[in-house]
């Protein structure tokens, strides 16, 4: 491993989104417009809902640049937000979105190859829509990975039907960056909530049904992260191998209790919380943790240096694995002293 003071300081939670998106999102169950909220024009809207960031937040370059600069990160993975996956539209419908986000991403790594990494969006609900926009964005546009939401159509993202996808995933060693995706519940309807606590709990419920379907294990070479300090599935690890110990239908696709098909799975430090960032790294270990920031959302964390910090019981090891290894591991695969950014 080079010396710490040559690594790189990544972030792989970071979010970019062409103005010209913005026409082909205004229908359906999650419309996205734009609006004047608290004197601040084009700030973006799902179904009248402030999302926390202007459409020139999201799509200006320089923009992106200098905000990298002042948080003090060298390379940011960016990828489409979350409103954008819409699993629910017509497949043809979501894939033009998708080819234009993709396109957009990778214009903005080529212009900037020092400062970003980019990650492609597929329409999950259709399989071959799917697979075909992972191999364009992998092999003609040079993408790094993928981002999945959550909740496709309904469904899951282990669920058997959407096999083949991770299959062309594993198949190409393609990463998987895994974000709560943006679908109105009424239980969540007010304060926020949709944010604040409906997306911990989808990432749980993604994370749960990977591990508990065998796919972690059916896919071992296949690296996920998953988003907001793992939603709150690391404080439920315990609990999920307590059920898998006493429920036999807990067994029927894992011989193993769920904990232990993690050993692919990271998280990134968005936690808002030194304690909890702490818990994280004793539960998940520091090479499996990886900086996040959500940028350039008002919910971002834009000192991720200092979080890093102040999380209580880590080491100076931890911290410099958490920054500039682990990242690269998720990217890449197992990090060397060749392995890029080191």
């Amino acid at each position: 491993m080079a010396h710490s003071s040559a690594l790189q300081t990544w972030d792989v939670h970071a979010h970019h989104l062409p103005e010209s998106a913005i026409a082909l999102m205004g229908h359906g169950v999650a419309a996205v417009g734009l609006d004047t909220v608290d004197g601040i024009r084009d700030s973006i809207t799902v179904n009248g809902m402030p999302v926390g960031a202007t459409v020139q937040q999201l799509a200006d370059s320089r923009g992106l640049v200098a905000a990298t600069e002042r948080s003090g990160i060298d390379r940011r993975v960016v990828s489409p937000p979350p409103f954008t996956y819409r699993y629910w539209d017509d497949p043809g419908t979501t894939l033009r979105l998708h080819r234009l986000l993709n396109d957009a991403t990778a214009s903005l790594v080529a212009t900037h190859p020092d400062r970003f990494v980019g990650l492609a969006t597929v329409p999950l609900q259709d399989n071959d829509l799917a697979i075909g926009e992972l191999r364009r964005a992998r092999e003609e546009l040079g993408l790094a990975g993928l981002t999945f939401g959550t909740n496709v159509a309904g469904g899951n993202i282990a669920d058997e039907i959407r096999r083949p996808v991770l299959a062309a995933a594993a198949e190409s060693d393609t990463p998987i960056l895994v974000h709560p995706d943006f679908i109105p519940n009424p239980r969540w309807g007010t304060h926020y909530l949709i944010n604040l606590l409906g997306m911990p709990v989808d990432t749980a419920i993604a994370m749960a049904n990977l591990a508990f379907s065998g796919r972690f294990a059916d896919y071992p070479g296949l690296r996920f992260c998953f988003l907001h300090g793992g939603g709150a599935a690391p404080y439920l690890f315990g609990r999920w191998d307590r059920g898998w110990r006493v429920r036999t239908e807990t067994k029927a696709d894992i011989d193993q209790p769920p904990s232990t098909q993690l050993q692919t799975v990271f998280c990134d430090s968005l936690t808002h919380s030194p304690q909890a960032l702490a818990y994280l790294v004793e539960v998940m270990g520091a090479d499996r943790v990886v900086i996040g920031t959500d940028a350039p959302f008002d919910v971002e964390d834009s000192e991720p240096l200092a979080s890093l910090d102040a999380a209580p019981r880590l080491t100076e090891e931890d911290r410099v694995t958490i920054r500039s290894i682990s990242p690269l591991a998720w990217l890449y695969g197992p990090v060397s002293d060749s392995s890029p950014g080191v």
